[in-house]
């Protein structure tokens, strides 16, 4: 007869205790964190398109983001970006459907969790919200994030 035993870890891993006295790690334990963001973003290339932005994010995370938009239609845009929180970084994609109203474009839509580096490798997460405003002029972004991912 085999007898198992959990053993929390610090690194949010468990041990299972093998009949030799060793330990072998087991499953990791993921943690699920109410994300809210708020990004701020300049154009890092002008105009076209293709839009290259970069600033900061304020929020559960406070760290750099790149957002590289597609504008697909006079309605719809597509976006891949990634965040680099301490620790590692965090890389996805998303759509949103886009209406212009005068010097502004408005946007909103979701984004999902491609994957993740560093002390966020096993990062996911899907159906994110995403909406925010972007100027027509200087193409300055803010975007506000909100959802749950599992890191």
């Amino acid at each position: 007869m085999t007898l198992a035993i959990l053993i929390p870890a610090a690194t949010g891993t468990a041990s299972v205790a093998t009949p030799s006295g060793g330990a072998k790690p087991a499953a990791r334990t993921a943690r699920t964190v109410s994300l809210t963001e708020t990004g701020r973003l300049h154009s890092t290339n002008g105009s076209g398109v293709t839009i290259d932005e970069r600033g900061r994010a304020t929020g559960t995370y406070d760290c750099a983001i790149t957002v590289h938009l597609t504008i697909l239609s006079a309605n719809r845009v597509t976006a891949a970006f990634t965040v680099s929180p301490r620790g590692g970084t965090i890389s996805g994609t998303g759509s949103a459907r886009f209406v212009a109203k005068g010097a502004n474009g408005y946007f909103g839509g979701t984004i999902s969790i491609a994957r993740g580096t560093g002390s966020y490798r096993h990062a996911s997460g899907t159906n994110i919200g995403i909406s925010g405003i972007i100027d027509r002029e200087t193409f300055n972004l803010t975007v506000h994030v909100h959802g749950t991912i599992r890191v």
